[in-house]
């Protein structure tokens, strides 16, 4: 029982002591996420008629950022929605996936505490699929802002909101384009980054 006791205050002490916003400067951190996407563009045909519409979504992934400096960070981010529900007059017609391979460049505060805000901006490539047809590539950008929370300074759990745009992509069937499909949406994520130290 002291054993259990003894360990449960180690790990209390070790969440709450020395997470004064750790300088990430130099250090990789590993993260994943979970959430939810809210696309913002109807699908439609290669006249301009709506295809159909979209519902919100489950998104998760991950990826890798990197210290370059206090205040800058490089990020790489994998964000996949496995199953978004298209609907024609609120009926679905069929589930969408898409992937969205990101990089960009956060700037972010270093208070003299646990929480650390941050915004940013960067490179977006998408690619999908819809029932039985192709999303081609679609390639734009996105703006982001989120807060880490260290727990220590190797460990924080993260909130992020990012908004993505791109220029519209054919939507592919039987290798014949039949609709446009536009990226533009609302991905909201949380999860936990971990941090290796300097040297490793």
């Amino acid at each position: 029982m002291r054993t259990i006791i003894a360990t449960i205050l180690c790990l209390l002490i070790l969440f709450t002591t020395s997470a004064m916003a750790e300088s990430i400067n130099g250090r990789l951190g590993l993260t994943g996420k979970a959430g939810f996407i809210v696309p913002l563009k109807d699908l439609v045909d290669n006249s301009g008629a709506e295809l159909g519409e979209h519902s919100t979504g489950f998104a998760g992934g991950g990826g890798l950022i990197y210290g370059l400096g206090n205040c800058f960070a490089l990020e790489l981010d994998i964000t996949h929605a496995p199953s978004t529900e298209v609907k024609l007059a609120g009926v679905k017609v069929g589930d969408q996936q898409t992937t969205d391979y990101s990089l960009g460049l956060q700037y972010r505060l270093m208070p003299s505490h646990h929480l650390v805000p941050y915004v940013g901006l960067g490179a977006d490539f998408i690619k999908g699929d819809i029932e039985n047809s192709k999303i081609d590539w679609s390639y734009g950008g996105h703006v982001n802002g989120g807060l880490d929370y260290f727990l220590n300074k190797s460990v924080a759990v993260v909130a992020d909101l990012k908004f993505v745009f791109g220029v519209k992509s054919d939507i592919i069937k039987n290798d014949v384009p039949i609709g446009k499909y536009d990226p533009m949406s609302f991905v909201g994520t949380f999860g936990v980054r971990l941090f290796l130290p300097e040297t490793w």
